[in-house]
């Protein structure tokens, strides 16, 4: 039994030796097909003469590619013809390729890199580039770098022509007065490119197509102060005038009403950087300066003349004095003043003592005489229709003028003042020549109205004689110590008269009381006889009155019965 146990085992054990040999010879079938289909594989990855599968060039698959198509796909023109929209605050600027920008690539390095991949050298190369070459099989990707390099001066040039193209300048808050009203333009921002910002923003592509927005910077507008515009501009309206320092005529003043509450209104309901019409009041000058220049100084509005007695110190006063006074003009408006026009008369000006009224009594002044002058100024303005501010008449009555017609002065008053209300400039013309002063005024017509002055003696109050003893005289010798001087009381008329001589007005013009002077006689008292009589007594019939800077004694003229004429002497 225990034999036939033995004998029925041996079977068993060959058969399990066999499976076990049969496995190892399968597995060594097996690893020398793997290690075939390796070596094949390997030979197949060395021998390989495409760009190996996966291999992604940003977006672009290179797989398969032979050298020659390689070479063509990662050109510069093929890698670098993407466009470009460059655009800033939502406004599209310009389309580019990358070459356009001054992109550039290396070719040949790019080419050198991709076809690299899965030709690595060196110890266990074939093995990694089987590796790689199944991986890429696999659907794994090996990325390669596209490095892109710009052309600084390209990239600059193209950042300075987006600014051109938008950039914007603010619009600043302004005015303008022109014939139409005022106008007034609302401030609105400006733009400025970010041109650094859009170079960064450019490189960042890379070379990739795409749109970049450049960043940029915002400008504000100046704003209007209305405020400070009203009080520049609001004004009264004056016409053109004569500038007396240059000697020329420039335009008026435009009167302007603005007020700046409303104006402001109206401008903060319009857009930026829209220019509207203010409401404002303008009024415009009633005269051009063309159309002033067209009239400026044509007409004589009235002429006197004078003739000029008395010594050769008094005549020469006469002189200086008109000198002073000619050529004088006066805006419309402007007030002539005679002491300041010929200011003070002193020795150092050239002017020297000739007789004058002081208290009633003749004596030497210095520019004693000058009140010829500014009488014979005074009758011509009021025959070319003047207004008079100011004229006091003399002591006593003149004779070189008309009555009534004469205009005292003294340095620190009385004084002579008239103002120019013809609309338009005048000038005093004053000329001296062969011992006569004429005064021409001077300026614009706009009728052909003239005036004729008048004057009525209202009463007269005569002179008295008195006798002073003198023992500088023989006894019953006389002598004239003072002329006499009969006093009048006398009323002016400025009388208007149309061109065909019809009387428009008549209206009085000054009262001018001229007082008397007694005549006074010096009788001798020296060697007086024992048995002489008395001496005649005098009277004391002076009065105080203004004081004057012409004492130039004629005998009175009579007066003319109040007819017209523009001086007493021809």
């Amino acid at each position: 039994m225990a034999g036939k146990r033995v004998a029925q085992g041996e079977p068993v054990q060959m058969k399990e030796k066999r499976s076990k040999a049969g496995w190892i010879a399968a597995g060594i079938a097996i690893a020398a097909l793997l290690a075939a289909g390796i070596a094949v594989f390997c030979a197949y990855t060395g021998g390989y003469d495409k760009v190996f599968p996966g291999v992604m060039l940003g977006d672009r698959d290179l797989s398969g590619l032979s050298q020659q198509q390689l070479r063509q796909t990662v050109s510069a023109d093929a890698l670098l013809s993407g466009r470009v929209t460059i655009a800033a605050g939502g406004e599209e600027l310009d389309k580019r390729t990358q070459r356009e920008l001054g992109a550039y690539i290396d070719s040949g390095s790019l080419t050198d890199a991709i076809w690299r991949v899965g030709r690595e050298e060196g110890s266990l190369s074939w093995l990694k580039n089987a590796w790689t070459m199944l991986r890429g099989l696999a659907g794994a990707d090996v990325p390669i770098d596209l490095d892109v390099y710009y052309d600084d001066a390209v990239l600059r040039r193209t950042a300075e022509e987006m600014s051109r193209i938008f950039d914007r300048d603010p619009v600043d808050g302004s005015y303008e007065l022109t014939a139409d009203g005022i106008y007034a333009t609302k401030p609105a921002e400006g733009r400025a490119l970010d041109q650094p910002g859009l170079i960064q923003a450019l490189t960042g592509l890379n070379g990739g197509a795409g749109t970049v927005d450049a960043p940029f910077d915002s400008v504000p507008g100046q704003e209007l102060d209305l405020e400070a515009v009203a009080r520049e501009l609001n004004a009264e309206p004056s016409p053109a005038r004569y500038d007396i320092p240059t000697g020329k005529v420039v335009d008026g003043q435009v009167g302007v009403d603005l007020d700046p509450q409303a104006a402001q209104f109206a401008l903060d309901a319009a857009a930026p950087g829209e220019t509207i019409r203010l409401p404002a009041e303008v009024t415009y000058p009633s005269m051009t300066a063309e159309e002033l220049e067209a009239v400026l100084f044509r007409d004589v509005l009235g002429t006197v003349t004078t003739k000029v007695g008395g010594t050769s110190v008094r005549r020469n006063n006469v002189r200086l004095a008109g000198e002073c006074c000619n050529g004088v003009v006066l805006n419309d408006g402007d007030i002539f003043d005679y002491n300041e026009v010929v200011g003070r008369r002193t020795t150092a000006r050239g002017f020297g003592a000739a007789p004058a009224y002081v208290n009633g009594e003749t004596v030497e002044t210095v520019g004693g005489g000058i009140c010829q002058v500014s009488s014979t100024i005074y009758y011509a303005t009021l025959l070319a229709n003047l207004e008079i501010v100011e004229r006091y008449a003399h002591r006593y009555a003149p004779s070189y003028i008309t009555w009534g017609m004469d205009a005292t002065v003294s340095w620190g008053g009385p004084e002579f003042r008239f103002k120019n209300n013809t609309g338009y400039p005048i000038r005093l013309d004053v000329k001296y020549e062969n011992n006569r002063i004429t005064v021409d005024v001077v300026g614009t017509k706009t009728d052909d109205t003239y005036v004729k002055m008048t004057y009525k003696v209202l009463g007269d109050t005569p002179y008295e004689t008195e006798y002073v003893e003198t023992d500088e005289l023989d006894w019953g010798a006389q002598q004239q110590k003072q002329s006499p001087y009969t006093g009048h009381q006398v009323v002016s008329y400025r009388n208007v008269y149309k061109g065909d001589g019809t009387l428009i007005s008549s209206e009085k013009e000054a009262n001018s009381n001229y007082k008397s002077r007694n005549e006074i006689i010096l009788v001798g008292t020296r060697g007086k006889p024992a048995s002489g009589g008395a001496a005649l007594p005098g009277s004391d019939g002076g009065t105080a009155g203004l004081p004057s800077d012409d004492g130039y004694d004629e005998p009175q003229l009579p007066p003319d019965d109040g007819a017209p004429g523009p001086s007493i002497f021809s």
